[in-house]
C-alpha cells in the first residue's frame, strides 16, 4: 500500500513539472509603423473627434465568434493596445488625419459595431462613420466588410483584421478626396 501511494505521489508530482502554461500573446493592428502616410497636401486633413466600439470590444482579450450567439474571448490572444488605438493607427495610414486640437474642415466619428473572428472563418468589421463639415453633416455610412480567412491563426486573423480597417480608411479617405475635388 505505502509503495501505491508513493508512485501516485510520483505520478502526480511528475504530471504537473510536465504541464506548460502558454504565455500570452500581443498583438498590435496597425502593425509596424511605415514612413508612408497619406500627404496633407494630397488629401484634406480630417480630425478624427471619436471611435466608439460596442462594449464587448473594450477589452483586451481578441474575441472570436464561435456561433451564431456566442461569443469567447481570448485569454491567451490580446490586443497589446486599447483597440481604438489600434484602430486609430491603422486608419491614420489611409486617412491624414490630425488631432482634435488642430483645424480640419473634415471631421470623422467611426461607430464599430463588430469586429471579429467568425469561428476560424472570416472576420468581420461592420459600423458606421459620419463625416462633417463645419458642423454640417456631410455623409453618414454604414459600412459592413468581411474578409474569408485563408489559414488559421490569430496572427494571421490580426492581419486580416488590419487589412479590413486598411479598406475602411480607403473609403473614408476616397469620400474626403470626392468632397475636396470641385464639382
Amino acid at each position: 500500500m505505502r509503495v501505491l501511494v508513493w508512485l501516485l505521489g510520483a505520478l502526480w508530482l511528475s504530471g504537473c513539472s510536465t504541464t506548460t502554461l502558454e504565455p500570452p500573446k500581443y498583438y498590435v493592428l496597425s502593425g509596424a509603423p511605415t514612413a508612408a502616410l497619406p500627404s496633407a497636401e494630397a488629401t484634406r486633413l480630417v480630425t478624427l473627434d471619436s471611435i466608439v466600439l460596442a462594449d464587448y470590444l473594450e477589452s483586451s482579450n481578441i474575441v472570436l465568434q464561435v456561433s451564431d450567439h456566442e461569443l469567447f474571448f481570448s485569454t491567451n490572444h490580446l490586443w497589446a493596445e486599447p483597440l481604438k488605438v489600434g484602430i486609430e493607427k491603422a486608419l491614420s495610414k489611409q486617412v491624414a488625419l490630425t488631432s482634435v486640437t488642430e483645424s480640419a474642415a473634415v471631421h470623422l466619428d467611426v461607430v464599430v459595431d463588430y469586429f471579429h473572428i467568425i469561428d476560424q472563418d472570416s472576420v468581420i468589421l461592420a459600423g458606421s462613420y459620419t463625416l462633417q463639415e463645419a458642423g454640417k453633416p456631410l455623409s453618414m455610412q454604414r459600412f459592413s466588410l468581411s474578409e474569408p480567412l485563408q489559414n488559421s491563426g490569430y496572427h494571421y486573423a490580426v492581419s486580416v483584421m488590419s487589412t479590413l480597417v486598411g479598406r475602411l480608411g480607403q473609403t473614408i479617405s476616397q469620400q474626403v478626396s470626392d468632397y475636396k475635388s470641385p464639382k
